[in-house]
């Protein structure tokens, strides 16, 4: 745990999923008052609409794991790093987008989109974890898996001020997802486990058989 803890590699993912899963936590906690609210709706249907967000998990975040491992085909883990840097930057322009929709079908729209991207961000991320520190895997996601509840926290905090409207904290929540992405850029690997992995990778997708591959078995 001390390994992980040092590693700021780890924080920087624990900001990354604060950023994508706490954001999603919070979203399913105020989706249904935000259609009520802001588009007339009775709390039935605002209700039935905030639902599809949290129904995009039946596939989005699987869909994410699934782009990690593509990118990682040609990029290796600097790939996975890539995609999950911008799973998250298309997650916040997405949020940025939606606070400021007004017309309903547009706003459940690009909330699919959105809530598409806020889930394929957390499968991206657990794409990358298991690389960071295989000594210490359990307590390197523990530590990023926090984040997800920590960043919900702090993004209840913004909806409780009652200075801001629900959609300029939705922008301003935007925002923070944008910095966020940035974190991902944070998280590098040296030259040797960069190589390490990426032979794996090829010797797990069949890809080569040669001498090569046979000794690392």
């Amino acid at each position: 745990f001390k390994a992980a803890a040092k590693d700021v590699r780890v924080w920087a993912l624990f900001v990354v999923y604060a950023a994508c899963f706490g954001v999603e936590l919070t979203i399913n906690n105020i989706a249904a008052i935000y259609f009520f609210d802001h588009f007339d709706l009775t709390l039935a249907t605002a209700g039935m609409i905030a639902g599809l967000f949290g129904l995009m998990n039946l596939f989005a975040r699987t869909l994410g794991g699934i782009f990690s491992d593509l990118f990682a085909r040609n990029g290796g883990l600097k790939g996975r790093v890539r995609w999950l840097f911008i799973a998250m930057l298309c997650e916040g322009v997405a949020l940025m987008f939606f606070s400021q929709m007004h017309v309903l079908a547009l706003a459940i729209g690009i909330m699919l989109v959105f809530s598409l991207f806020v889930q394929m961000a957390e499968g991206a991320t657990f794409g990358v974890v298991p690389f960071i520190n295989k000594k210490a895997l359990g307590a390197v996601a523990g530590i990023v898996g926090a984040g997800g509840n920590a960043g919900a926290v702090a993004a209840g905090f913004l909806f409780r001020s009652e200075s801001l409207s629900y959609q300029q904290g939705l922008f301003y929540l935007g925002i923070a997802v944008l910095i966020a992405s940035l974190c991902a850029l944070v998280v590098r690997f040296s030259p040797e486990v960069e190589a390490e992995e990426a032979q794996a990778y090829r010797d797990a997708v069949g890809e080569d058989t040669g001498a090569g591959a046979l000794s690392l078995r």
